[in-house]
């Protein structure tokens, strides 16, 4: 990704500790990058550049058509 394209309190798939995981960033750094959170630890994270972002993360909550069809068909 690119830097002009990280939006502070999205989500992103990020290479985090040689795994991908999903981060939410929280804010920018002072010199340079964003502090973010890893979405599943709750950890902490420092993403030092825009190339250990792959891309924005999928919303994982199901929609609510999909959930009233499955009440229907049961």
């Amino acid at each position: 990704m690119k830097k002009a394209e990280v939006q502070i309190g999205g989500r992103y798939v990020a290479k985090v500790s040689n795994v991908l995981a999903v981060v939410r960033i929280d804010r920018e750094a002072p010199t340079g990058g964003w502090f973010a959170t890893n979405v599943e630890t709750g950890r902490a994270v420092r993403i030092r550049s825009a190339a250990r972002l792959r891309s924005p993360a999928r919303d994982r909550t199901p929609r609510v058509q999909d959930i009233v069809t499955s009440l229907h068909t049961e």
